[in-house]
């Protein structure tokens, strides 16, 4: 049904124009998607992320545009926080988990030839390091479950 962003924006501002000239704003209003003549695959998409954005909402089998919801998101995208989480972000946080766990192993075979003390508290160190970004990671992880959740 979609195609790159731009496709999605556009398809996405044909819907909700559909629904404003419809008059499909409001749960007493709500229409199915024959009487709006939504395109077949709408259906679909209500199950993945354009229903999860609450901009159109089910009731009954009928549907109707949340404009609060539209217009929360346009000022998100307006101040440049569409996502809050960045895929950015993630990918670092990957990464210094990985090298974090690499210095980790590397510590404690180096303790194997060179059996000291100072090598064991590093490790034991880098470790808790590594369990705190583990720790922050599920913490982004779950707020972005919970913002694609609304």
């Amino acid at each position: 049904m979609f195609n790159g962003r731009e496709d999605i924006r556009k398809r996405l501002f044909e819907i909700v124009e559909k629904f404003r000239n419809k008059g499909a704003i409001s749960p007493d209003k709500a229409m199915s998607a024959q009487e709006l003549d939504l395109p077949p695959k709408f259906g679909e998409a209500m199950k993945r992320r354009l229903g999860r954005s609450g901009i159109i909402i089910e009731v009954n089998g009928k549907y109707y545009l949340s404009e609060e919801r539209l217009k929360e998101i346009q000022s998100r995208q307006q101040q440049g926080r569409t996502f809050p989480h960045s895929p950015n972000r993630m990918m670092t946080l990957r990464m210094l988990r990985i090298g974090t766990m690499l210095l980790v192993v590397i510590l404690f075979l180096m303790n194997i030839f060179i059996q000291s003390w100072e090598i064991r508290v590093l490790s034991a160190s880098i470790l808790v390091v590594w369990i705190i970004i583990t720790l922050f990671q599920i913490y982004q992880l779950s707020k972005i479950h919970n913002r694609m959740s609304r």
